[in-house]
């Protein structure tokens, strides 16, 4: 009887002294939610390399966003966001419109108003939707590009960045800037007279945010 006594005497003060490390955590947790806005300059990574690519500017890249701040120097990012991506080959412009979520671990440093961030983590991303254009007789054509079997739309891939936030509570504005490059393929690899070519999306993208703390 007394073991027993004394087995739940040691849970429940195991418990409290839990509690005394969990709690002051949980009050320093700090949870941002926002919209962001922003530009690409997207290509895609040939291998072998092949002379007609170049990268391209993206205007559309709009999301939400979520941080997670709980330890001193360690928080959390995700959200759900809407941008184009594409390349330019052989004169033709190929852009996808993809649905992204980035997972995404922000090291941050605060100090006044300002917090500097470093990202790194993984996103994926789905093609909704895919668009060709062209010149012909001096006029730009647009066409939607119909995807094929070849054509991989789920994308996924490493993401590292950098950025700065001012912060004036309980908003933040927030500067980033991130490379982004796939290890899926966007098109099944397919062999040619002379080699296998390899072709992997990578793109440089800078954005701003405004955030809310709750």
């Amino acid at each position: 009887m007394m073991s027993a006594v004394n087995l739940k005497n040691k849970l429940r003060a195991i418990t409290i002294a839990s509690l005394f490390v969990v709690l002051p955590f949980l009050g320093k947790a700090q949870h941002f939610i926002g919209i962001k806005e922003g530009v690409n300059i997207s290509s895609v990574w040939f291998n072998p390399a092949q002379k007609s690519d170049s990268s391209i500017v993206q205007w559309l890249n709009v999301g939400l966003v979520y941080k997670y701040y709980n330890l001193p120097w360690v928080g959390f990012q995700t959200g759900l966001n809407l941008s184009e991506k594409g390349f330019m080959w052989n004169d033709t412009i190929r852009r996808h419109k993809v649905l992204e979520l980035p997972l995404l671990s922000q090291f941050h440093y605060e100090t006044w108003h300002l917090r500097f961030i470093i990202n790194a983590g993984m996103y994926a991303s789905y093609a909704l939707s895919g668009e060709i254009s062209y010149e012909k007789n001096g006029a730009m054509i647009k066409e939607e590009y119909v995807f094929t079997t070849h054509d991989r739309r789920i994308e996924y891939g490493m993401h590292a960045g950098g950025g700065i936030g001012f912060i004036f509570k309980p908003f933040e504005l927030q500067f980033e800037a991130g490379y982004q490059f796939a290890f899926s393929y966007v098109m099944d690899p397919h062999r040619t007279n002379k080699s296998t070519i390899y072709t992997r999306f990578q793109q440089w993208m800078f954005s701003v945010a405004l955030l809310f703390q709750l």
